[in-house]
């Protein structure tokens, strides 16, 4: 474990995944749930080489299938802190032979989470040391601490919007979409995420607040080039996710192709791609 803190933010994350597991301000306190492997064994995973489900948990990459499970395998794995100062550390995760077994790429993979005056930076960085291109998608996965019931809460989109909703059977996209008017105070509901978790691709915000009907503005998660952004809860649930993609889960009718995958990042040998986000306390 691994604690840094400022005049407002105090954070842990374990090496362990490279897992933010605590995220405290000086004034609204907890601001990430406490876990409970009976509800959700996670705080705020990574997601890679995947997001979200596989078809059957397998695909094909150039005449071999692999197994992979929901969400890749980074969030169990150990990572090692390669940069700290008192209020930044990156740690790195790269293939080894547990890793080929389910994905036959070389990759290095850098978490960095940085302390500023009242936000937390995340960057993640994917460099492929490889001979072929790296194929992969990635995400983060933060659930944030409810305090009461989800109806006492609400979302700020920034401003209003109408976008598509894409809808999911079974952990994976049915090819039917619906309309949901978004806005500056969008209400949310143990209701909207009955049949699962609420999806946008190509979001046209950059930003979504998270606050209490009675006024109360606790954070407000920003991500300038996400290519989707996920919602999500569990009835009853103390948390609330708020995810921001670079990919997203199988179609229902996938094939299984990791190279026509939907959504997949393809990086060239000797090429690095960033992916960060920010999550400003209010």
């Amino acid at each position: 474990m691994y604690k840094l803190n400022n005049q407002d933010i105090s954070i842990t994350i374990n090496t362990y995944g490279a897992e933010l597991q605590e995220l405290q301000h000086v004034e609204h306190g907890k601001l990430l749930w406490q876990k409970d492997d009976a509800i959700w064994n996670r705080y705020a995973p990574i997601l890679f080489p995947i997001v979200g489900r596989l078809v059957n948990d397998t695909y094909t990459y150039q005449g071999k299938a692999y197994a992979m499970r929901q969400h890749g395998f980074v969030r169990d794995q150990t990572f090692h802190v390669v940069d700290q100062s008192p209020t930044s550390i990156t740690l790195c995760l790269t293939d080894s032979d547990v890793t080929r077994a389910q994905y036959p790429f070389a990759f290095e993979l850098h978490v960095t989470y940085t302390l500023t005056d009242h936000s937390l930076e995340i960057k993640h960085g994917v460099f492929n040391p490889g001979s072929e291109d790296l194929l992969f998608s990635l995400g983060g996965h933060p659930g944030f601490h409810i305090d009461g019931n989800l109806n006492d809460y609400s979302l700020d989109f920034g401003g209003e919007f109408t976008v598509q909703q894409h809808l999911i059977t079974g952990n994976f996209y049915n090819g039917e979409k619906k309309d949901l008017c978004l806005n500056r105070t969008f209400e949310l509901s143990e209701s909207l995420f009955e049949s699962d978790a609420i999806v946008f691709k190509a979001p046209p915000f950059q930003s979504i607040g998270f606050g209490k009907k009675d006024g109360t503005q606790l954070l407000t998660l920003h991500c300038k080039d996400w290519s989707a952004v996920g919602l999500w809860t569990k009835p009853g649930a103390p948390f609330f996710c708020i995810e921001p993609w670079w990919g997203w889960a199988d179609a229902i009718n996938s094939d299984g192709s990791f190279k026509d995958k939907e959504g997949m990042i393809s990086l060239a040998p000797g090429r690095r791609s960033i992916h960060e986000y920010s999550i400003e306390v209010h």
